[in-house]
């Protein structure tokens, strides 16, 4: 058996059928609409047998860009009736005079009516002429020989196939141009074209050969299997690429902090999305008329737009801290504090809402009694503008820990330990300034890439205000670091969109390899 004969056994149903379609015409080069006429297959079948033919050296395919004309929406009227102008020339043909009340029984309107009336005048099938001093119309000599007018011919080409190639259709389209019936269009026509192998195929013959596609158990277990042909398959042939389900990065991320974390001593929290401004901010000792509190940084739902504050005695030390700021030596902000607003719904815009959940529940109950140390990892959301550092909806990662003789070096000494394990070790600090913590502190890491320091994350020690509500005595330092802006120092990525949001890549998440980190 010759590689001929192996090439005839490897080809499928429908290549088959192309091939006998150029056996048939006796040519080397078909277009798709010749192949659907001539094989009976779908659109689909031609192009995937198409491909299938080129892929193993037996066939080409060509594309050509050309014009052609196709319906337009008027036109789609008349595909079931006849044209405006047929309607009144066949009316001729059998009365030949027609005066204006007869045409306005035909059921056209008054603009298709003068339309049509000129074409036929120009045509020459019909003029205008004077009886009792009114207008009728009059069949000529030369419509009497007539039987269908060119524009119902022409049109009666679209009503077969609504899409022509303009080789095809005759010069006098302009007519149905010219009344919005067709209009030209680019399309791009595909071919198939015989190579010197196709032609060897063609010139031997393709043999009826029924071919099992499939092996089954009935098809075992009868024998079928001795009597008729296996086809053949090409395991070398080209195949597309396929992508299988992969991790995330972020995924990935998220999974070696939480390792981190839980290594450290670490137990991990979790709270909902959805939250009130009382655990968001009233709750840390943020005052209700706090910059970050407004439309340019939160989200509000409209429903439910109000939640609830279960805790009376929280709720109330809460309210007193804020306004006066209770026996903690504080003043508070000396403003009136209202309930209606703590208990607005909104998307969480910091995971610290996770942190003060756990303090007011797990703390304050006396479930867990310090020393205690915490960690979460959720997303927030803020109505930032979106830039190459900023997105509004992304993740934290939080962490806390209240135990005897905390200082700001333990602090510090948190986050160097956590980013040194991650693999990043340029870190800096600098001081800034937070309602809810003293001292407060800003992280920033070295961007190799860029090179420059990147912000990376905030933190500080909770304020006597702060914790007074949830009875602890004890330090406590916190921070809330950003995960997206990790996955840009740990790959070199220069903005964030491309790890997070509707503008990430692709290419980059299906083909990322993992960062050199010892964990």
């Amino acid at each position: 058996m010759d590689k001929l004969d192996e090439t005839i056994y490897s080809l499928t149903e429908a290549e088959r059928a192309v091939l006998h379609a150029f056996q048939d015409k006796n040519v080397d080069i078909l277009d798709y609409i010749q192949l659907r006429e001539l094989t009976g297959l779908s659109d689909a079948e031609i192009s995937r047998a198409s491909l299938w033919l080129e892929n193993k050296g037996i066939a080409k395919r060509i594309a050509e860009s050309t014009d052609i004309y196709v319906i337009t929406k008027k036109g789609e009227n008349y595909i079931d009736k006849n044209l405006p102008e047929t309607v009144i020339f066949s009316a001729l043909k059998d009365k030949k005079i027609l005066n204006f009340d007869e045409l306005r029984k035909l059921g056209l309107d008054v603009k298709e009516i003068n339309a049509s009336i000129g074409l036929l005048i120009r045509s020459g099938v019909a003029k205008i002429e004077k009886k009792d001093g009114k207008k009728i119309v009059v069949i000529t000599d030369k419509g009497k020989k007539i039987d269908v007018l060119d524009s119902e011919k022409i049109f009666d080409m679209f009503r077969r196939n609504k899409a022509i190639e303009h080789k095809l259709v005759p010069k006098d389209v302009k007519l149905l141009i010219s009344r919005g019936l067709v209009k030209k269009e680019k399309q791009t026509i595909w071919r198939l074209k015989l190579t010197d192998l196709g032609k060897k195929l063609i010139s031997r013959g393709i043999p009826a050969i029924e071919f099992i596609e499939q092996l089954t158990p009935q098809i075992i277990t009868s024998g079928q299997w001795k009597t008729k042909f296996i086809r053949w398959y090409d395991v070398e042939a080209w195949v597309p690429k396929t992508w299988g389900g992969r991790k995330n990065p972020l995924r990935f991320l998220m999974e070696k902090i939480r390792r981190i974390f839980m290594d450290m001593g670490f137990r991990e929290m979790r709270s909902h999305w959805v939250d009130l401004e009382f655990w968001c901010f009233d709750s840390m000792w943020i005052p209700q008329d706090h910059p970050a509190r407004e439309m340019q940084s939160t989200f509000w739902l409209e429903n439910p737009s109000r939640g609830f504050i279960r805790d009376e005695e929280l709720k109330n030390m809460v309210k007193e801290i804020q306004e006066t700021g209770g026996d903690t030596g504080s003043r508070g902000w000396r403003l009136p504090w209202s309930e209606e607003i703590a208990k607005r719904c909104i998307l969480r815009t910091h995971t610290t809402a996770t942190s003060f959940r756990v303090l007011g529940y797990a703390i304050k109950k006396g479930l867990v009694k310090p020393p205690v140390k915490f960690f979460a990892i959720g997303r927030v959301f803020r109505n930032e503008t979106i830039d190459w550092k900023h997105l509004a909806e992304f993740h934290q990662i939080e962490g806390f820990a209240i135990a005897p003789n905390l200082t700001l070096r333990s602090l510090m000494g948190y986050i160097k330990e956590f980013y040194s394990r991650m693999g990043i070790k340029k870190i800096r600090f600098k001081p800034t300034y937070n309602p809810y913590t003293e001292p407060s502190m800003e992280i920033f890491a070295w961007h190799k890439k860029m090179k420059k320091w990147v912000e990376v994350g905030n933190s500080g020690m909770f304020r006597p205000e702060s914790l007074a509500p949830y009875g602890v005595k004890w330090p406590t330092i916190a921070w809330g670091l950003a995960l997206e802006r990790l996955a840009m120092l740990l790959w070199n990525i220069e903005d964030i969109r491309k790890v997070l949001g509707p503008s990430v890549e692709l290419d980059w998440i299906r083909n990322y390899g993992f960062p050199k980190v010892e964990f």
